[in-house]
């Protein structure tokens, strides 16, 4: 009979569960909806001066140049006002150079229009189409993701799509137009941390430890990038030469130092987040456990399991960005010169600064996070 009880009570609390998991599943569904079929006030600028580029299928075997490697093929359009026309193009099967893959029929493409000498329109293929192929990695990823994380792999994928549309359609045209970066990139991790975690752990109190720790941990990646910017006199482009070609298309109106502080912000997001949950849930376990503990035993104990997760995870940011900038790193590395006064370059030092920055984030969301679930009560409902 106890047994009988013990099932019966368990029943609702499943049932609720999978209500209350449904239900954010739905929210966060209709959450992107109005992401994705809202007017932003801001708009991408265009480049152009960049080729066009449209997708093709090569239909027949490309046939080698005389005297180079640029041969010519028969293409199909896949897109665009002349889908399915077929045309001929030149082909760069780059024989010359060592790892180069030649293009056979069959392959997709995609294809820049070019002006000949006597104005006439030159189709060539400038690149592989990936996206057939990205999409069904993209579908595999998904799937494992709900296969091995169930509800909560769902609702987290919901999460960083909703992290998508927040950049591409409204945080990154607010950066290009002009506005603060500072508070769009403040406004992003708001909206971003805000959804992610109510998506993923619902209204509750867990949720607002969450957030409170996330929101001051990325204060204080500001508030040190904007210090050692100052403090380092980084120029506008921030050693990435790219930024100069931006100029001309942008315009003067746009911060460019402050993106790159901006980039700080938002590439710490996911890693304080995953640090800053994790400790609120630490919280949770510590007080469910043991009821009768004392805030402080709570909290020492949350700190111990905190410390642990953020030796693990210390090096992930600065692994990060170096992984990103290993070019730029590799070409002052090689450069004439002692490497001391190579590794003082602006390229090599933006790097440090927001791995720095970053990391000094992580840190700090392990105490703030700890103490926003302790103030808020935490494992007490």
């Amino acid at each position: 009979m106890p047994e009988t009880r013990t099932s019966t009570r368990r029943a609702p609390r499943t049932s609720r569960a999978w209500l209350a998991g449904v239900a954010r599943l739905g929210g966060a569904a209709l959450f992107l909806l109005v992401l994705l079929v809202a007017p932003s006030p801001w708009t991408l600028p265009t480049d152009t001066n960049a080729p066009e580029l449209v997708r093709a299928v090569i239909v027949s075997q490309p046939l080698p140049g005389e005297g180079g490697s640029s041969g010519t093929a028969t293409v199909e359009l896949l897109e665009g006002p002349r889908l399915g026309e077929r045309l001929t193009a030149s082909v760069d099967q780059a024989s010359d150079i060592a790892g180069s893959i030649p293009y056979s029929k069959g392959d997709e493409v995609l294809l820049t229009q070019l002006t000949d000498a006597g104005g006439g329109e030159v189709f060539a293929v400038a690149d592989r189409s990936r996206g057939g192929a990205l999409l069904i990695a993209l579908a595999i990823f998904a799937l494992a993701v709900v296969g091995i994380a169930g509800a909560v792999g769902a609702r987290s994928l919901l999460g960083l799509v909703v992290t998508g549309v927040v950049l591409v359609r409204f945080g990154i045209p607010a950066l290009l137009s002009g506005a603060s970066p500072l508070v769009v990139a403040g406004l992003i991790a708001l909206v971003v941390g805000v959804s992610s975690v109510v998506i993923t752990e619902g209204l509750n109190r867990r949720a607002t430890a969450t957030i409170l720790g996330i929101g001051g941990s990325l204060i204080a990646v500001a508030l040190i990038s904007i210090l050692l910017d100052r403090l380092l006199a980084f120029t506008p482009f921030a050693g990435d030469p790219d930024l100069v070609n931006l100029i001309p298309i942008l315009g003067g109106n746009v911060d460019l130092r402050g993106i790159g502080l901006a980039a700080a912000m938002i590439g710490t997001l996911g890693i304080v987040d995953d640090v800053a949950a994790t400790q609120v849930a630490a919280v949770e376990q510590i007080r469910r456990a043991d009821v009768r503990a004392g805030t402080l035993d709570v909290g020492s104990r949350a700190l111990a399991i905190g410390r642990s997760h953020v030796g693990a995870v210390i090096n992930t940011l600065p692994l990060a960005y170096f992984a990103a900038s290993l070019p730029l790193v590799v070409a002052a590395l090689i450069a004439p010169g002692g490497i001391a006064s190579r590794l003082s370059t602006e390229t090599v030092a933006v790097e440090v600064v927001r791995a720095l920055a970053g990391t000094a984030g992580v840190l700090l969301a392990m105490p703030l996070a700890t103490a926003s679930a302790l103030l808020i009560g935490v494992g007490e409902e």
